[in-house]
């Protein structure tokens, strides 16, 4: 086709194209996730409120279309909730084109000038693909015409090297758009596919931020809060119930396990130096957590512990934690320091519930100075003295309260 005068058409976003990226390399599997993504992402849609929309796959790819007429800004919000999914790379408000050249390049010429409406750009450049074969236009063709009428109409400078805008023209067997819009989302793995974690949730900024990297990997959560009622009251278990309701928001809801901890954390201070405490409750702690694991068909626990953030979360003492129970730990954040753990709270939305006034029972009674290296057969002696130890854990476990969060 020659370049002739093509008039840019305005139109409305009537589309989101979702990208993945890891799920590519999953071979034989690579169906299930993409299953498990689209569910995923229907299921933000629907908590948004997105009830006349609908997802499916298109050449690897995920398409959000509405089912009948829709107002644009319904689908900007759509487009938030699509972005909040774990396993989306990024999306793009896009608009369906026919197959026609002319067409598409009046379209795309349309785009970019709403795209550039802001007067930051400078430059763009146009990516065109063609999928479908028997589109009889090649590659080069589409880029020409379609790069002829958008600069025409824009006023921009074409670069294709390091363009601030580039105009995408796809031609694919089923849907054909044009966009110049891409927003990153979290990227990794869809929630569902790597199981159920256990996550031990405290009132703090660090175990939020680990069961979101678990999360990230694919993992569905549950969680465990340990209550030191009276010596922490009910506005540090309401602080972790509002984390996990964040949480749940990317997995459809979340089922929190409260465990009274006071009882056995006076029984250990009566028994052991202070210096010991910390780990003997973190052993404790890990082994309730199995329990819970247990039936909720967990096949891991994790934490939010840090290697030396704090004195007690050395290697031999997160070691002789681990030791208690045969069950996986993962720590996320194991080499992560203090700040890195803040940026990413504040990036994910939690932190600002973390640092509420509010203490967990980690700190309740704790020394100033703990032991940095407890060994396995000195845990054993000292868990020993600790007065009717097992009773006191299948007390607590017992008198479990069971929250069940809904997205």
């Amino acid at each position: 086709m020659s370049h002739v005068e093509i008039a840019p058409r305005l139109a409305p976003y009537d589309a989101i194209v979702v990208r993945y990226s890891e799920i590519f390399l999953k071979g034989e599997n690579r169906r299930l996730f993409e299953d498990v993504l689209a569910r995923n992402v229907q299921r933000a849609l629907l908590s948004a409120g997105d009830t006349g929309l609908r997802v499916r796959r298109h050449h690897a790819r995920l398409v959000v279309e509405p089912a009948g007429t829709i107002a644009e800004s319904r689908l900007e919000d759509a487009l938030a909730a699509v972005l909040s999914v774990f396993g989306v790379s990024s999306a793009s408000l896009v608009v369906k084109v026919p197959k026609d050249l002319e067409q598409i390049a009046a379209l795309g010429a349309g785009v970019l000038v709403r795209a550039a409406r802001d007067g930051k750009a400078r430059t763009f450049k146009v990516v065109g693909r063609r999928s479908d074969k028997h589109f009889p236009h090649g590659t080069f063709e589409i880029n020409d015409v379609v790069g002829h009428a958008a600069r025409l109409a824009s006023g921009l400078a074409v670069d294709v090297r390091d363009p601030d805008i580039s105009l995408v023209a796809e031609i694919g067997p089923e849907l054909s758009f044009v966009s110049a819009h891409s927003a990153r989302g979290p990227s990794g793995l869809p929630v569902g596919v790597s199981g159920n974690v256990t996550l031990l949730l405290s009132g703090g900024i660090d175990s939020p931020v680990a069961g979101w990297l678990c999360q990230k990997r694919g993992c569905r959560l549950n969680a465990v809060y340990f209550h030191a009622f009276p010596y922490t009251g009910d506005g540090s278990k309401q602080k972790v119930l509002e984390l996990a309701r964040q949480l749940g928001r990317a997995q459809g809801g979340m089922r929190v396990t409260v465990i009274p901890f006071a009882e056995f954390q006076e029984a250990c201070r009566a028994a052991v130096h202070p210096r010991f405490l910390v780990v003997l409750y973190r052993r404790a702690m890990a082994r309730l957590a199995a329990r819970v694991a247990a039936s909720e068909d967990a096949a891991a626990i994790a934490t939010g512990e840090n290697l030396g953030q704090v004195a007690s979360q050395t290697i031999p003492n997160l070691a002789v934690i681990e030791q208690a129970i045969d069950l996986p730990v993962l720590r996320p954040l194991l080499t992560y320091d203090k700040n890195e753990i803040i940026q990413a709270a504040r990036r994910i939305g939690t932190f600002e519930t973390s640092i509420l006034p509010y203490d967990d029972c980690c700190s309740l009674f704790a020394p100033r100075h703990p032991a940095t290296r407890v060994l396995a057969a000195d845990v054993l002696e000292l868990e020993g003295r600790v007065r009717e130890y097992d009773a006191l854990l299948e007390a607590a476990f017992a008198n479990r309260e069971i929250v069940d969060l809904e997205d």
